[in-house]
């Protein structure tokens, strides 16, 4: 009997990487698992590989209207939401002098806009089923410093403050919010949204900061990081793990993978 038998989990951003990974997992784990992601070919092809259970809803997070309308879509065919996870995550290199208004709009919109779009959608459906967890997944780059990536940090620095105060507003509703601090996860393709010119101008200053070493590390298997989920949203109703931080233990550096 799995874990999550007769759940219904919310996987924003789960056809790619970490989102990919705990989509598996919670379809494993008996969930109806809706995965909801931009990309309507490669949602549709990993829905259909996952089985039956896995249901795709084409959504932009960065889009308001297209998240109330996945959300509608939702409650229209399950009328409730046991878990949302927060996995859509995206980065561009830039210093700030030399960020467009696209690259501000960009990360901001995905990494810290969208979860507060999709939370708001969301609240209403975990209420109707006496409460649940929402996991937001942010970085342990707000807890130092990686050079060329400051709107990365700063927009997940935002969805910590965020996920901290929803535990407290939402309490009364038995939703419990869990800040889940991701490092280095190997398998993603965190890295798409890089020009090779951006990777040559950072990688010094990254390697040259110690970064690479001191903090990222070797990047882990996504499946790792699924586990580390997985166990988050299975505590016991009386128990909550408002914040965890999953990284590398191994030795050498995020660029040896």
């Amino acid at each position: 009997m799995g874990q999550l038998n007769d759940k219904v989990i919310v996987v924003v951003g789960g056809s790619a990487g970490l989102g990919l990974a705990v989509s598996k997992r919670c379809v494993d784990e008996g969930a109806n698992v809706v995965i909801m992601a931009r990309n309507k070919q490669r949602l549709d092809e990993v829905a259909a590989s996952l089985g039956q259970t896995a249901i795709p809803i084409q959504c932009d997070v960065a889009n308001a209207d297209s998240v109330r309308a996945a959300f509608a879509e939702v409650d229209r065919r399950f009328g409730k939401v046991d878990a949302l996870l927060n996995v859509a995550g995206v980065g561009r290199i830039a210093k700030i002098a030399d960020a467009t208004d696209d690259d501000i709009d960009f990360v901001l919109d995905i990494n810290l806009r969208g979860p507060i779009l999709t939370t708001r959608s969301a609240v209403p459906l975990l209420r109707k089923a006496g409460g649940g967890d929402i996991v937001n997944v942010s970085s342990e780059i707000v807890g130092d410093y990686m050079p060329f990536m400051v709107l990365y940090g700063t927009s997940k620095g935002g969805l910590d403050t965020f996920s901290r105060m929803l535990n407290h507003e939402l309490r009364a509703d038995k939703i419990r919010v869990s800040n889940y601090v991701s490092g280095s996860v190997g398998g993603t393709e965190f890295g798409v949204n890089f020009t090779p010119e951006g990777v040559e101008a950072a990688l010094p200053e990254w390697l040259e900061s110690g970064y690479m070493t001191r903090v990222a590390g070797p990047g882990m298997e996504p499946e790792w990081m699924a586990d580390a989920m997985i166990f988050v949203i299975t505590r016991p109703k009386g128990q909550m793990i408002d914040f965890v931080h999953v990284r590398s233990f191994a030795p050498g550096s995020a660029i040896d993978n």
